[in-house]
């Protein structure tokens, strides 16, 4: 699981830098666009996967995953071969990235910045690792159990192919239309909404139309606010390593310590009562980023890409075949 996870982290950061290198200076705002393809892919999948498992195990309690990894075999020879005929755009270099990354972490706003993230990541890491532990919790008591696996591949193939398709394909004019302060606001208002939905739904099936139009403005929104964000700021040719550090405090940090927070007051508590409290750390959370980016962090926006040496497109194409020679 641990060796998993790390090469999930590392694949999504390298891809996410690859990504805005390609989109180029200020493409940030057209990052959901293209993430969003990989949204209709892992919807399609996890249908696929909950609907063949459930198939594969005759409406029983106990189900057999073979049919899951089976798909996960196929797809990843595909991406594997996709991966070969990938042509890399050729990055800028940071005559020192640990120099430049530190000099970015004493700016004030992205230490602030770098906080709410990992709040981002706390909030999503209870909905990643529980919420399907919650669904077949309240399955068992309201007699779903034999078609909870179906349930749970409709509800991400729900939260994949509406909610995040829309707003990642719409993240771009929403950050343009607000601003990277509101909409990160917005975000965590989102979250706050979803989670204590969630913790009122009677049955399994009433968590399906929450996710459907609650993913979006969660999570896909608040993805691409935050990857776009640390392009924004990072210095030539850091990309990836700023990546990474935002990863790691979201993905990385974020998770560890909902998923630890969350198990423990899972099993005080109860799923219901846990995800009421997330909700109101993500009330909490919106209340303070609205109320430090319009005192603080709208003045302070830092500007690290004044270093930059623009060129002719002529030059840049002599650049380019001096390259390949």
């Amino acid at each position: 699981m641990s060796l998993g996870n790390i090469g999930f982290n590392v694949s999504n950061c390298i891809s996410d830098a690859i990504c805005f290198d390609i989109l180029g200076e200020g493409g940030q705002m057209g990052y959901g666009r293209q993430r969003v393809w990989g949204t209709v892919g892992f919807g399609i999948a996890a249908f696929l996967a909950g609907y063949t498992v459930d198939l594969w195990s005759h409406g029983g309690i106990y189900k057999t995953y073979t049919p899951a990894f089976l798909l996960v075999l196929t797809f990843t020879c595909m991406d594997l071969i996709c991966c070969q005929k990938l042509e890399l755009p050729l990055m800028s270099d940071s005559k020192s990235i640990l120099k430049d990354v530190y000099a970015l972490l004493k700016l004030k706003p992205i230490v602030i910045f770098l906080c709410f993230a990992t709040l981002a990541g706390i909030l999503d890491s209870f909905i990643i690792y529980f919420l399907f532990w919650y669904l077949e919790d309240l399955a068992m008591t309201t007699g779903y159990m034999g078609e909870i696996k179906l349930i749970e591949g409709l509800i991400v193939a729900a939260e994949t192919l509406g909610g995040e398709i829309i707003f990642f394909s719409l993240s771009g004019k929403i950050l343009k239309k607000f601003g990277y302060g509101y909409t990160f606001t917005f975000c965590f208002v989102s979250y706050a909404l979803r989670l204590g939905l969630i913790s009122f739904a009677p049955t399994p099936w009433w968590v399906l139309p929450i996710e459907f139009f609650m993913q979006g403005p969660s999570y896909a929104l608040c993805y691409t606010t935050i990857v776009a964000y640390a392009s924004a700021v990072s210095p030539p040719g850091t990309s990836a390593t700023v990546q990474g550090i935002v990863a790691g405090m979201d993905d990385g940090f974020g998770f560890a310590v909902g998923s630890l927070i969350g198990g423990i007051l899972y099993n005080k508590v109860g799923g219901a009562i846990t995800l009421r409290i997330f909700s109101i750390l993500a009330i909490f959370s919106a209340l303070m980023y609205l109320i430090l980016h319009n005192l603080y962090l709208k003045y302070k926006t830092p500007d690290t890409r004044n270093n930059v040496e623009w060129k002719k497109p002529e030059d840049a194409r002599r650049h380019c075949v001096v390259a390949e020679t």
